[in-house]
């Protein structure tokens, strides 16, 4: 499946132009997407800015210690996640994770006092179960 990750807000908590703090559970479940084989490419608004920022997120993910693998593939423009949907996700065999993904599993943020962010732990519940990781 070809799977794009969203970063501010997904990722990390929005903090941008920063590296906002690491959304926990998000490093492991997408470790566990990469060995079961998807294909993840980064799909921020920050290549919409300008690519340094892109690159500083595609750093911070690569630098992490517990990641399968490097991502070294991104949209040079963000494309507007669809909605939510794993059964759907399924059959295009596309699957956008974002905050902005209207169904997408949400919580609030840990290190900022506002917002919300994606919940991975709620995430990786549903992906197991849809046999997807």
């Amino acid at each position: 499946m070809r799977i794009y990750l969203d970063f501010d807000g997904t990722v990390v908590e929005h903090n941008f132009p920063a590296i906002g703090a690491e959304n926990p559970n998000a490093i492991k479940v997408i470790s566990l997407l990469q060995k079961a084989g998807h294909d993840l490419i980064l799909n921020t608004y920050r290549a919409d800015i300008d690519l340094t920022y892109v690159h500083e997120a595609l750093n911070f993910l690569n630098s992490h210690p517990n990641l399968f693998k490097p991502i070294e593939s991104f949209l040079p423009k963000k494309l507007d996640p669809k909605g939510f949907n794993l059964d759907n996700a399924k059959a295009c065999n596309q699957l956008y994770i974002d905050d902005v993904s209207d169904g997408i599993p949400m919580r609030r943020n840990q290190a900022l006092e506002f917002g919300m962010m994606v919940d991975w732990i709620e995430l990786e519940l549903l992906l197991r179960k849809e046999q997807i990781i």
